[in-house]
């Protein structure tokens, strides 16, 4: 995906002016990343919202046992960050690495604040794009505490058909709170069915 491509793409979704996105591309910073580079590590203070361009990222964190949990998936064209961190200005909870060669844009907090002030576009935009956020997490937290583990994956290959594919299963199934194990042992059942 070319930059103008982001741009189109990012009209398409909210009412911006070529103003608002000039404005935009003149904050973000472009950063491309390798397959496996981390573009955030826990308890770094360096944080800023992350626009996926291309490729995918993986927000994770480690326990005290060191084990890897799965936060979230991002895509091309999704947000990304360590929200908690952004906005209460403290070191990063998560870490945040590219599953694939990845391209993003990175936008700090005071330039992420004076853009929504300057472009009320860009401010309606995220607006929307967090309470569809906020909406997909609760509707997470359903799955996670009600659904059996086939629900969930199936229900995350529904929703996901592309990140099935690209993410490494034993990252699917720690997002999904089941071992790679069980994940496997899943698939072939169903590849039977």
């Amino acid at each position: 995906m070319t930059k103008e491509e982001v741009g189109q793409s990012l009209k398409d979704k909210a009412d911006l002016n070529t103003a608002d996105l000039d404005y935009f591309f003149e904050k973000a910073k472009y950063k491309s990343l390798q397959k496996n580079e981390h573009l955030i590590r826990t308890g770094e203070n360096t944080v800023h919202f992350v626009l996926i361009q291309s490729g995918c990222l993986m927000t994770y964190f480690k326990d005290q046992n060191e084990h890897l949990h799965a936060i979230q998936f991002g895509q091309e064209m999704w947000w990304t960050g360590d929200l908690d961190a952004i906005f209460n200005q403290h070191q990063s909870n998560y870490a945040i690495k590219a599953l694939t060669p990845s391209e993003v844009y990175l936008m700090s907090k005071e330039d992420f604040e004076d853009l929504n002030q300057k472009h009320p576009a860009f401010e309606s935009y995220f607006r929307k794009l967090f309470q569809n956020a906020l909406i997909s997490h609760q509707k997470r937290i359903i799955r996670n505490i009600s659904f059996t583990g086939e629900e969930k994956y199936l229900e995350f290959v529904k929703l996901h058909p592309r990140l099935e594919l690209i993410v490494p299963q034993k990252y699917i199934a720690s997002y999904m709170g089941i071992t790679p194990e069980f994940l496997s042992k899943l698939k072939r059942k169903l590849a039977q069915s």
